[in-house]
């Protein structure tokens, strides 16, 4: 069944220079459970850079997390503990190759919502660009 949520999204960037850059997006979002997989999906909100034309979509099953976005962008990403993923990014500005490695691949999820955890390195055209942090919580919203 699916269920609505609050999805509290935490990104966390550290370049080779040294800096930082952090974002948090806090939303409303749909989550279920079928076959033994779960499903998180969810519209971006805000102004940033048109992202809140975009919907993301994840799914969780066996040790893979696989991300979609869909509308002003468009990407397919896999993350798999130590396998390295590419990827073509669109935007209107045009097309980029990125790819992930990821070093930590963790989630706890129950059909009530829980979290998701993902560290990795980010590439564009085969250059390490970032070091990051993505972690999703998912809490089910009880009705008042």
């Amino acid at each position: 069944m699916k269920k609505n949520v609050t999805i509290h999204v935490l990104g966390k960037q550290k370049y080779p220079e040294g800096h930082h850059d952090q974002q948090e997006l806090i939303t409303e979002g749909m989550f279920y459970e079928r076959n033994g997989a779960f499903y998180v999906i969810y519209k971006e909100l805000g102004n940033t850079m048109g992202l809140e034309k975009v919907t993301t979509y994840l799914s969780i099953k066996e040790g893979l997390v696989t991300l979609n976005r869909k509308g002003a962008v468009d990407l397919s990403q896999e993350f798999r503990q130590g396998v390295l993923n590419r990827s073509i990014y669109t935007t209107c500005y045009g097309k980029i190759w990125l790819s992930v490695l990821p070093h930590c691949v963790e989630y706890d999820l129950t059909v009530h919502g829980g979290r998701i955890s993902l560290d990795y390195d980010l590439f564009i055209d085969d250059n390490q660009v970032s070091h990051n942090e993505l972690l999703l919580n998912i809490k089910e919203e009880i009705p008042s």
